[in-house]
């Protein structure tokens, strides 16, 4: 035992040998800059720095990313009310918005440096120097202008080792991307079209960051060669371009695509018709500092997840399991929720929580390459899953058969199995066009689908259990309502041929028996009310369309089945 102790205390001594080389390599021998010391900004003006700043006010998100990566927060007095990360930055004080921060809270606040940034606050930094306040603007164009932005702010704030130590990290990760990406030639870059703004359409140009953004993740700004950082975009020209990419920023990454879809110049674009639209955080896309690398990592896996699919998977939702079955990449998936249960090898997974609720510290533990959430995930745990950078990818729920197929042609792409998937649409497809050609011209039973009891609920046109009843050859008698909440009155009146229950948190045999008391109904007269586990008809795949759609349309057109 003493002979065991002995060897961890010497395995343990070394590892604090090791630490302690480091350090003082990182520490004791660090490039130094002493004060007085004169730093350009972008303004053209050399300015001259007496001594190293103690009271700091960053005027902008990206400075104050960049003051808190270089050890900097103690000496921040003041942000503004868009500054949110890191979580530090919230107990600091607020001075005011990005365009009009209040110039006489900051001059109450008395610092000695004020870090402005960008062509909307090059008025303000006149206004703070007549006030006496030695104020630094960066506004870089390009990656290269963003390290070297991190290098300046580090040498005028006495922080030099720690921002060549940024940099050097950085770089690093770019290095990895620029690895994989090497092979891909100018003509083979995707382009992208950036939305700046929907009313009116505005876009980036050749002189913004973003544009260097997009090269580097192996695309191309499909306005990149106008030089101006931003403009307002001619129709003309944007199907002129035909871009290969809609990039847009925000966090309700299903609204943000929904605007795209329903806009009505956008929606005409064949990127648009193809749903590649790509939604990134604004706080990742828009601010030339640290995490930049990160925005170029995220479109670089959109644009190549042939190069970047993940090996370690977790999945939110029952259909999506199933699809990374289907995908053959049933070995990759590492955590799933407890409503995962097809196909049945997925039950022996490790559990994260349910579709709306999910365990944090499970999923970070399990260490996932990506996170496919659905649309009823928690939007919260979405945001710090994202925040702890984790790749969560999120997936929304179809509203037709069209969509779903779209849907599982995405989740090949981001795992780097397109052609496998693309060959399953085409043979699904396939099939679901015979089986609506063989009911073609049959009458249509009128069909009511119970998916709620308590108030009544029913599904309406846009949904993927209308496309499934369309399919099958009937008439969903609730097709042109227009919130899916129904009475029985409406029902009776209706008169339906067939009643489908989906037990989605009702038990169907109760609500047969209910159904059952109205003899009036045809559906009950002729014993034509069917249970379906919702799994069937809520949350397929496209495969499972398929032999859903088979057993639909054996309900619906017994005929069929006795010819």
């Amino acid at each position: 035992m003493e002979s065991k102790d002995r060897s961890m205390k010497k395995r343990e001594n070394k590892r604090l040998i090791f630490l302690l080389i480091g350090f003082f390599l990182f520490f004791g021998f660090a490039e130094t800059y002493s004060f007085p010391l004169k730093v350009r900004d972008d303004l053209g003006r050399e300015i001259e720095f007496v001594r190293k700043p103690e009271r700091i006010v960053s005027l902008s998100p990206s400075n104050t990313e960049i003051l808190f990566a270089l050890g900097l927060g103690s000496h921040i007095i003041g942000v503004t009310d868009h500054c949110n990360y890191p979580d530090a930055v919230r107990e600091k004080l607020r001075v005011g918005g990005f365009a009009n921060p209040n110039i006489e809270k900051i001059i109450a606040l008395d610092p000695d440096l004020i870090l402005a940034f960008g062509l909307l606050q090059k008025p303000i930094v006149r206004l703070l120097e007549n006030r006496g306040k030695k104020t630094f603007w960066v506004n870089p164009h390009s990656i290269k202008d963003i390290f070297d932005s991190i290098e300046r702010i580090g040498r005028i704030t006495g922080a030099v080792s720690e921002a060549k130590h940024l940099k050097q990290m950085m770089k690093e990760r770019l290095s990895i991307l620029e690895e994989k990406l090497k092979d891909i030639t100018e003509r083979k870059r995707p382009t992208l079209f950036r939305i700046m703004g929907l009313d009116p359409l505005g876009t980036v140009g050749g002189d913004s960051f973003q544009t260097d953004v997009f090269h580097l993740a192996g695309g191309k700004n499909v306005f990149g060669d106008i030089k101006r950082d931003y403009f307002e975009v001619d129709e003309k020209a944007l199907f002129e371009r035909n871009p290969e990419v809609i990039l847009i920023c925000g966090e309700d990454e299903e609204r943000l695509k929904e605007r795209v879809r329903e806009h009505p110049v956008l929606k005409n674009l064949s990127s648009v018709k193809r749903d590649r639209i790509f939604v990134i955080s604004c706080d990742l896309i828009c601010r030339p500092g640290p995490r930049v690398v990160e925005a170029i990592e995220r479109i670089s896996g959109y644009l190549y997840s042939e190069r970047f699919h993940p090996q370690r998977i977790i999945s939110l939702g029952p259909s999506i399991s199933e699809s990374i079955y289907l995908l053959g990449l049933g070995d990759r998936l590492v955590g799933v929720t407890t409503y995962c249960e097809r196909p049945p090898d997925v039950r022996l997974k490790e559990k994260v929580g349910s579709v709306i609720e999910v365990d944090i510290e499970k999923i970070v533990a399990l260490k996932p390459d990506i996170v496919l959430a659905t649309s009823l995930t928690n939007p919260k745990a979405v945001k710090k899953l994202r925040r702890l950078g984790i790749r969560v990818v999120r997936l929304s729920s179809p509203k037709n058969f069209e969509e779903l197929c779209e849907q599982f042609l995405e989740l090949g792409r981001i795992s780097g199995r397109e052609l496998i998937a693309r060959e399953i649409v085409e043979e699904v497809k396939a099939k679901v066009s015979h089986l609506r050609q063989g009911v073609k011209g049959l009458p249509m039973p009128k069909v009511f689908v119970q998916v709620g009891a308590k108030p009544l609920f029913t599904v309406v046109g846009d949904s993927l259990i209308n496309d499934f009843i369309k399919f099958a050859g009937g008439l969903n008698i609730a097709q042109n309502s227009l919130s899916g909440f129904y009475t029985r009155e409406e029902v009776l009146r209706s008169d339906p041929d067939i009643i489908i229950i989906v037990t989605m948190g009702i038990s169907g045999e109760q609500e047969m028996e209910i159904w059952q008391r109205y003899r009036t109904l045809p559906a009950v007269r002729n014993n034509r009310i069917y249970i379906f586990d919702s799994y069937r008809l809520c949350s397929p795949t496209p495969v499972s369309f398929v032999e859903t759609l088979e057993k639909l349309i054996s309900l619906l057109h017994p005929e069929k089945r006795s010819k």
